[in-house]
């Protein structure tokens, strides 16, 4: 008999569906979403000894129609983010308020890079993994 066959396939299939569910709009590229994740992003850090940073963040849109746009310069906005982080030092980065820089700079570099104002790109970067060794 291939009961088990099939429950198991039948179990597989309903699994997979709702897996499925739980699949972000940022990751599944729905371009109604305001938020887009940058994958990690890891640069060494200048100094007298071998550090670096990895950083990942989620950049919050001023609209949903500009998601498609930034999918499309994530290349550029990466190597913005790249250059911006080469130059920066780790001691700095270790206060919060070296980090609050950061989001501004991040901010200001990632629009730059859509020729688009902060009202009517990227809003908001909120790091989501922000890792200094």
């Amino acid at each position: 008999m291939n009961l088990p066959h099939n429950f198991a396939t039948t179990f597989l299939l309903a699994v997979l569906l709702l897996l499925s569910g739980f699949v972000s709009a940022e990751e599944s590229g729905n371009s109604n979403d305001t938020n887009v994740k940058v994958a990690a992003i890891i640069v060494n850090l200048p100094g007298p000894t071998q550090q670096f940073i990895q950083v990942e963040m989620t950049l919050k849109l001023a609209s949903p129609e500009i998601a498609e746009k930034v999918r499309t310069y994530m290349p550029v906005i990466r190597h913005k983010m790249i250059l911006l982080l080469s130059g920066k030092d780790a001691e700095q980065l270790r206060l919060v308020e070296g980090k609050k820089k950061l989001v501004q700079e991040s901010k200001n570099a990632i629009n730059q890079a859509l020729d688009l104002k902060e009202k009517e790109g990227v809003s908001e970067v909120l790091f989501t993994s922000f890792l200094i060794q």
